[in-house]
């Protein structure tokens, strides 16, 4: 063994120091980061130039009740699509929604000349988080049904990459086409990448199903009932304290969040005020969005295979609250734009990065049902319901007229809630972990590589 390793040249050994996957597993692991890769680009380029358009509609003292909308709406959304996953087949269904969203954005592009900006401003903030949310949730449990506990520490670093460099091209689109092109066309460009998706859908559903071309590839056991397979995901959680911490992670994630980016959103509307600069607006939430992105792909290639081999889970999923609070201190320090960059930008750097993997590596243990149920109840409904507390708390803070640094302030405490919250759920012994069993579907075992 140690003779094999003395011969291996220095650049693969250094190569397998950052980013340890076999050579059966390439193929895979960048087909999955190409998939993440054009979900995240559609959403960065959607994403500035929603938020600059609601922004110019109706200023950034409208986010809060927004964000309660938007968890409105993706109750019913959610439990549908939960829905829909009990009755057809993952490619159809993954093929569907991302022919309907395309067809959602050339609507947008079509009727923006059209109407007043609040009507079709507002509606399409809503529109672009509903986006995000079900695909980014479609996508994770696709990703986690074909990989075993230990090709997820091995491999969310490399998948996590590809959401990272989509992100960086996305909001590079959006940053630097806004201002030449104006906002409402960067809508065209996703019509494009959707395609794209949908192309890659197909190419890694009938890779992954020529080793097991029986499996008819649903989500959840046929013999689940209908209606109430949206809610079983509920029932998962509760009864599971190793799902019940996850869960507590997204949360606490959530609210530190939407606190940052409320107070990043205020300042920025307040230094690009109006409908007359909406396009400059988009532009410097795109180059933002880009100068964050390279950081954390940086951070993301160099650091987080090796943190999650090294330290472990729980380190990984540390890093990004003790960021935040960094931030959070820095903005109550220097409250302006400067300082609520650096509280958003630590979120914006790590959060489809090192996060974002460490957190999905956290669902590896589990069944199928629980990685699909239990994470799409956490996804969906959890996720909203915390952007909503959060949201309720900004809510009450403007209602007292209370300073910045209450919002900075209840930033801290909830990331060292968090942090506490990370140790304890990445320390839960195996017997905690409800639904625990082997990650069934079509991709091979570890003795049996894949594309041999």
């Amino acid at each position: 063994m140690s003779g094999s390793s003395s011969t291996e040249p220095r650049w693969r050994r250094a190569l397998r120091a950052v980013v340890d996957v076999r050579s059966g597993e390439w193929a895979l692991a960048l087909s999955f980061a190409a998939f993440f890769f054009l979900v995240i680009a559609t959403f960065w380029i959607l994403k500035p130039l929603r938020t600059s358009q609601f922004l110019g509609a109706l200023g950034a003292k409208h986010l809060p009740w927004a964000r309660f909308v938007t968890a409105c709406l993706v109750l019913p959304v959610g439990a549908f699509v939960a829905w829909l996953s009990t009755r057809v087949r993952r490619r159809t269904l993954m093929l569907g929604m991302m022919a309907f969203w395309g067809t959602g954005h050339l609507a947008f592009w079509a009727f923006d000349p059209l109407l007043p900006p609040a009507w079709i401003h507002v509606p399409f903030y809503f529109w672009v988080d509903l986006y995000v949310t079900t695909s980014v949730a479609l996508f994770w449990s696709f990703v986690n049904e074909h990989v075993t506990a230990d090709m997820a520490k091995r491999l969310f670093g490399i998948v996590g990459a590809g959401g990272m460099v989509g992100g960086i091209l996305g909001s590079s689109l959006s940053g630097f086409l806004a201002p030449v092109f104006g906002g409402r066309n960067l809508l065209l460009l996703t019509l494009g990448t959707t395609a794209a998706t949908c192309v890659v859908i197909l190419l890694l559903e009938s890779r992954l199903c020529r080793w097991a071309p029986s499996r008819d590839a649903r989500p959840a056991p046929p013999e689940s009932p209908g209606v109430r397979a949206a809610w079983d995901g509920a029932s998962m959680v509760v009864r599971s304290p190793y799902l019940l911490g996850i869960l507590a992670i997204v949360a606490f994630y959530e609210i530190s969040s939407v606190l940052a980016d409320f107070q990043f959103s205020s300042f920025v509307a307040a230094e690009c005020p109006g409908k007359v600069l909406a396009d400059q607006r988009t532009a410097y939430l795109g180059q933002f969005s880009m100068a964050t992105g390279l950081v954390g792909l940086a951070v993301q290639l160099l650091a987080t295979s090796y943190v999650q081999r090294r330290f472990g889970l729980g380190a990984a999923l540390s890093v990004l609250p003790v960021l935040l609070i960094g931030g959070a201190g820095a903005f109550a320090v220097a409250p302006g734009l400067l300082g609520a960059s650096l509280w958003f930008g630590a979120d914006a750097t790590l959060n489809y990065g090192m996060h974002q993997s460490s957190k999905e590596a956290l669902y590896a243990p589990t069944n199928v049902a629980a990685k699909y149920r239990a994470k799409a109840f956490i996804d969906v409904f959890g996720v909203r319901l915390a952007k909503a507390l959060g949201a309720a708390m900004i809510w009450g803070y403007l209602l007292a007229g209370l300073p910045t640094s209450w919002y900075a302030a209840t930033g801290i405490a909830v990331a060292l809630c968090w942090l506490a919250i990370n140790r304890m759920t990445a320390r839960m012994p195996p017997g905690a972990v409800a639904g625990r069993g082997p990650a069934t579907g079509c991709l091979p075992t570890e003795t049996s590589p894949v594309g041999t």
